[in-house]
């Protein structure tokens, strides 16, 4: 079977990031031009999260350009992430996998057979082992694949992850 690459769409994350980095501003106006200490805190903590949520997506996009690596690169045997660091999810590994809608975001979640599943927390750092357990809590599962920003539709990636489980 052939090679899929997905990206990000080069003007969603445009627009996100556009959009994060003017939540950014406002909360540093906010911060700036309160008295209130409440106010302030709120406007600083909108200035670090939205800041840092901007930034990040412009670094995911440039990375994705300049480097030519896809954000998910699916073949007959892995999917390969790349977002801040590289995962590699082996079909082999995987029982299913299903869309779940957390606000108004779509992830599609990877549910791990019971053996891999155990050894994959084990074998996570202390971060990664908090955030797979977070996972496990908010959406029954504990690796996840964002949707937001790609260019294909969260059940229609879903349907293709599930078709090459099924020829495995």
């Amino acid at each position: 079977m052939e090679t899929i690459r997905i990206y990000h769409s080069t003007w969603r994350m445009l627009l996100l990031a556009l959009a994060s980095l003017a939540f950014a501003v406002a909360g540093f106006f906010m911060a700036i031009h309160s008295t209130k200490g409440f106010h302030i805190v709120v406007g600083w903590i909108g200035v670090v999260f939205f800041g840092l949520g901007g930034l990040n997506m412009l670094f995911v996009m440039l990375k994705e350009r300049l480097t030519g690596k896809p954000f998910l690169t699916i073949t007959d045997e892995t999917i390969i992430k790349e977002w801040t660091k590289q995962t590699v999810i082996r079909f082999a590994d995987v029982k299913s996998f299903n869309v779940v809608k957390v606000g108004r975001q779509r992830f599609i979640t990877v549910h791990y057979k019971p053996g891999v599943e155990r050894q994959k927390l084990d074998e996570a750092n202390a971060l990664d082992r908090s955030i797979r357990k977070l996972n496990r809590r908010l959406v029954d599962a504990q690796e996840t694949i964002s949707t937001t920003g790609i260019g294909m539709k969260a059940q229609e990636l879903c349907n293709l992850l599930n078709e090459r489980l099924g020829r495995r």
